[in-house]
């Protein structure tokens, strides 16, 4: 969530990936059905998630005005947004380029199947995670590359 509060406040930011991102700190970040769909998934469970949400979220703060996923995202950078499909968090990452793309920013969705949150930290274990790498370098490099050439 925080690189995509960069990307949204960063006037210089030329592209924005976004791997397995939680992009919701509402109430409303568990009614996607992929929470309930992969609730136990091998490497974040919904009972993580409330964890997670109790920290992002002090009490008597208002999140509302906090999510990427509710935020006016005009003239934000190109993203990638690579989503593992064994993930409760899937549907955020969906969204986000749903949104992305109604505000009229080129962005890129790419689907892992069978890859559970967190995969791109396992090359040796999932192989989708190789695959996953080079996509984010291609696009780094297609995205930032010197403009001045």
């Amino acid at each position: 969530m925080i690189a995509a509060l960069i990307a949204l406040r960063g006037k210089d930011i030329r592209a924005q990936v976004m791997v397995n991102p939680a992009l919701d700190v509402t109430a409303k970040m568990f009614d996607h059905d992929s929470m309930t769909r992969h609730a136990q998934s091998p490497m974040l469970t919904m009972n993580l998630l409330r964890f997670f949400h109790t920290l992002a979220i002090p009490l008597g703060t208002d999140p509302e005005p906090l999510p990427p996923l509710h935020a006016d995202l005009t003239g934000v950078a190109p993203a990638l947004v690579v989503v593992p499909t064994v993930d409760p968090v899937a549907d955020h990452g969906r969204r986000y380029v749903e949104r992305l793309r109604e505000a009229g920013t080129p962005a890129r969705l790419t689907e892992h199947p069978g890859a559970p949150h967190a995969f791109l930290s396992l090359p040796n274990l999932m192989p989708q995670a190789k695959i996953a790498r080079a996509e984010i370098t291609a696009f780094l490099r297609e995205h930032l590359a010197d403009q001045s050439s």
